[in-house]
Parts: structure tokens; sequence; C-alpha cells
């Protein structure tokens, strides 16, 4: 066990390493200097008109066939033109800084900052998000808190939101999760709180320390994927519209200002974004479908809470002054799935090693129990697709290793909670294990008690009578 946390840790400082071959596009490819990368012409003369997003294209049509483990900086002359020293960060693995051919402190240290490690931690994936063997299903909800005829909401979700807006993210996201998405409409769902009149705002609002207590349990939101909390809970994002007497409806931040989505994320659940429609009025249809403007408003706002859940947010790149590139189809840059990639190879190795760690403790604890062969199978499964995701990511293939760390973390949850392996026994608290025995062992034990109390009667009375002539009758009857 030890050693393995050892080879984790050796796997998070590999990841975190940044390993730098500079290279010349100005050179051919018979050059002293050899890339992946095509070269047609100098790279400076052709980028130095160009704008940021242009940029972005220009480099990846040059560099696509290039590995997943390759990103390339590219540092663009601007003849002598004065440069702020900014680094630009692509939607795909490339980064770019304008440089006008002097040193400068500014440039200095976004360079130094640029390709040092960033962090030894790579991003943190919250337990919940998926099942063990990497399933997410992410629901989303249109929430009628009061619908009445003429304020009703409803969308066609599959055409509208899933084709049209989030067709991309399971592809984006493929190597990571596998992602399942569906929606759904609920009617009279209404939130736990009673807004407040602000009267600086001019609507009802809720402050953010009341977000915790906005959504009801009573919700009934169904999901076509049965979770238990063993192997994880769905991400569930839901667009409240609140009813027509509280209407506009505002989520201030902790400074009493509207937050930009009018929204919040809920921990371990997903996230809530408040929807008010236009003029808070009723319209003339019994109930309206939400247009694409609507529906791209809060679908961006959802992409936001999915990032923040997934870890994104929290990655360290304070100490690189960058300008981000926000990617427009799927919501997450390539280099930010690269992250995530690394991310799931820790955690789902941490996970397995921690399971069979686990499993480990409650066999030696029962040292008389048979292990069954398909157990034994399960964990010897488990390590070997462990020490395959050690070996694949110190080769840098980091999606084959995170793929086996992955199927090693199944293996070993399946090893854990096999119904014939005890463990959940092992679990049980003792006054559960006396409940389960009691209505076995009270019927027996009752006639038990009483043919041991005849005995005792009978063993004293003939012990009072030994010697004595007139206890025989007695014995007899006896």
């Amino acid at each position: 066990h030890e050693r393995h946390l050892d080879n984790i840790h050796a796997m998070q400082l590999a990841i975190a390493g940044v390993d730098v071959e500079v290279i010349s596009p100005h050179r051919s490819s018979s050059g002293a200097f050899s890339s992946c990368a095509v070269v047609e012409t100098p790279w400076s003369t052709a980028l130095d008109k160009l704008v940021d997003d242009d940029i972005d294209v220009w480099i990846h049509e040059r560099v696509k066939s290039c590995p997943s483990s390759s990103y390339d900086v590219v540092f663009i002359s601007t003849d002598g033109e004065a440069v702020d020293g900014n680094i630009v960060l692509g939607q795909n693995r490339a980064a770019w800084m304008r440089y006008d051919g002097k040193s400068n402190p500014a440039f200095d240290a976004s360079a130094r900052a640029l390709f040092a490690p960033l962090t030894l931690q790579a991003p943190h994936m919250p337990p919940f998000l998926s099942t063990s063997d990497g399933v997410l299903l992410v629901s989303f909800s249109l929430v009628n808190a009061a619908p009445v005829k003429g304020y009703a909401l409803s969308w066609d979700f599959e055409r509208d939101v899933e084709e049209h807006f989030l067709g991309a993210l399971p592809g984006a996201l493929r190597r990571v999760l596998d992602t399942q998405i569906e929606g759904q409409v609920l009617r009279h769902a209404q939130s736990r709180i009673r807004p407040r009149w602000s009267e600086a705002h001019n609507a009802f609002v809720v402050d953010a320390a009341q977000t915790p207590f906005f959504i009801d349990s009573d919700w009934p939101i169904d999901t076509s994927v049965a979770y238990t909390p063993v192997n994880g809970k769905p991400l569930h994002f839901a667009v409240y519209v609140p009813p027509q007497h509280e209407c506009p409806l505002y989520i201030l931040d902790e400074h009493e200002q509207i937050s930009n989505t009018n929204g919040f994320i809920v921990e371990g659940w997903g996230g809530i974004v408040i929807f008010n429609p236009p003029g808070c009025s009723a319209h003339n249809e019994s109930e309206r479908k939400l247009n694409r403007e609507e529906i791209s408003k809060f679908v961006t706002a959802f992409v936001q809470q999915l990032r923040e859940h997934l870890g994104l947010t929290a990655m360290n790149l304070q100490k690189i002054k960058a300008t981000i590139l926000p990617p427009k189809e799927s919501g997450f840059a390539a280099w930010e799935v690269d992250a995530l990639v690394h991310a799931r190879l820790v955690s789902d190795s941490h996970s397995a090693i921690s399971t069979l760690s686990s499993l480990d403790k409650v066999i030696s604890d029962m040292p008389d129990m048979a292990i069954p062969q398909e157990i034994a199978d399960l964990i010897s499964d488990s390590t070997q697709s462990f020490e395959r995701a050690i070996a694949l990511a110190q080769e840098m293939r980091y999606d084959e290793a995170a793929a086996s760390a992955l199927h090693a973390h199944a293996v070993a949850e399946a090893a854990f909670f096999h119904p014939f392996s005890l463990d959940g026994l092992q679990s049980y608290p003792i006054e559960y294990k006396v409940a389960a025995l009691i209505p076995i062992l009270l019927p027996m034990l009752i006639p038990l008690l009483l043919a041991f109390m005849r005995e005792a009667n009978h063993f004293a009375l003939r012990t009072s009578c030994v010697g004595k002539l007139s206890c025989v009758g007695q014995n007899k009857v006896v």
C-alpha cells in the first residue's frame, strides 16, 4: 500500500513537471531543429498581424499532427512595437506571447511563470461526480414553481437544448467521463424559502446565505439511471421559474449585488439558475416554449457551474498573467480536458488502492473467512490494472493510463461490495446483527428455557428429599 501511494505521488510529480524542447518554425524540416509542426512560412511573419482567435486557429492547423502530450508556446516578434508581456492561452494546446525583442521584467516574469510547474496537485475531482465506471449523468430540469394559464414555460429539450447547445459536451469530455444528458419539466415545485422585497433592486431577492436552503427535497426530479450511495449520484441543473407574485427574482452575492448568472452552485447536487419571464406577465398561450436566445443564457451558466464542479476554476493560474480564450463550442479547452485526464488518473488510482486496502483490512480481521475465487480474481485484476496505469503514465500515455486506473477502481469496488465477500456484514453495527438473529433464536430459546426450569425444579425437589421417606410419594408424582 505504501509503495503504491509513493507511485501515485510520483505520478503527480510527473504530470506537474514540464519538459521543454526548443524548436524553431523558421527553419526547414532538414535544418538543425526539428518539429512535428508544419513549417511553410516564418511563424512570426504570419502571426504578427492576426488577432488572438485567428492565431489560435492558425497554430492548431499546423500542429494538429503533434501528439496530445505536446504543448506549443510561440513567441511572436512585433518588430520593436511595445507589448505588455501578456500570455494568451488558446482553446487547444498552444499559448503565445508577443515579444518586442527587448528584455523587460514583465516579459521575463511571464515566461518564467509559464514554464514553471503550476502546482503539484491536479485539479480536484469530487468523488460524487460519476460512478466507479466513469458514467456521469447530467440532468436538466425546467422548474415551474407555480404555473398558471398563460404563465407556464416548457422546452423541447432534445431539439432546442441538447442538440443545439450541448451536443459537443459529451464529445469534449469523453476522455474523462461518459457523459449522459437528459431533461425534464417540473410543475408546482416551489422553493423552500420565501424571498424578500428589495427596494434597492426593485425586485424580490434571495441572499447568498439562504441559497443552501433553496431546493426542496420533495421536488419530483427523476432520472433514467438508478444511482446508489455506493456508485455516485447525478448532477442536477435546474432552471427555476419563480411564481408570478415573486417575479422578478434575483440571487444576491456576498456583496449584496445581483450575481452575474443569477444562479448559484449547490455542492453535491448541481446548480440553480433563476429565469424571470419577460415582464413577469402572462401570455396568450397556455404554455410557452423557451426560445433559443433564452436557452443560451442559462446553458452558458450551467457550463460554468459544471466547470466548477469538475474543479477547473480551482486551477492555479494566478501566477500567470494570462488571457484565456473561452472555448466556444464545448465549453472546455483541450488543455483543460488534459488536466481533467490527469486528475482522473490520480483520483482513480488513489481510490483503487484505498478500496483494496480496506478490503485487505476486512479479510485480515476475519482470518477464518474463505475468500471466493471470484473475489481473488477481481483483486488480482485491479492490482494489475493499477500497475499498468503507473507504467503508462511514466510513458506519458495519459489517456491509456487513465482508462487503466478507471478499470482498477471499478474492479476494486466490485470486489469490495461483492455479495459473498461478507464486507457488508463486517460494516453492520452489533445491534443490527442481534436484531437479525433474534427471530431465529427466540423460538428455540423458549422451549429450552422451560425445559431447564422444569429440570431445575426436579433437581431441587430430589435434593431436599434425600433420606426422607415422606418424599417418596412426591418423587413419584414428580
